[in-house]
């Protein structure tokens, strides 16, 4: 009797579009973690007024947010590109859409301008565009398969 074994086969590959992203998504999800941590910590600086139209005093909360609903997901997506997972195209998409509404929120929300913002509002466009790009070319090379 002999044993065989079975590998497993992924069409899941990490073209250009997917280093592209995978690199997008630490540079985000750091800039979110140091960003988010320094919040908490200090308020970077930040004048407190400007919480003025939300219901906390301290940049604590805004911090804690900011790593939960940007650096996380950031991170998450990041793993799962890292990993060839075949989630990983939704789970961009996913993470440059919420980086795109984080932004809106902020704008909405603090009606306070900061240069950074259209820079990480391009951010997750990029990872938009990246993401699509990559799950295009997962489907083409599933169809021709």
């Amino acid at each position: 009797m002999t044993a065989t074994t079975t590998r497993r086969h992924t069409t899941t590959t990490r073209g250009w579009a997917a280093t592209g992203l995978l690199v997008v998504l630490l540079v985000v999800a750091a800039n979110a973690v140091y960003g988010g941590v320094a919040l908490a910590v200090d308020g970077m600086g930040m004048p407190t007024e400007w919480l003025d139209r939300l219901p906390v005093d301290t940049w604590t909360w805004p911090g804690v947010a900011l790593l939960a609903t940007v650096a996380v997901p950031q991170l998450v997506a990041a793993w799962l590109v890292w990993r060839r997972n075949p989630l990983a195209p939704v789970a961009g998409l996913l993470a440059g859409a919420g980086l795109v509404v984080w932004i809106g929120v902020q704008l909405a929300v603090l009606q306070r301008y900061f240069f950074l913002q259209p820079v990480i509002a391009g951010l997750g466009l990029l990872e938009l565009l990246l993401a699509w790009i990559w799950w295009r070319q997962q489907r083409a090379a599933g169809s021709a398969a």
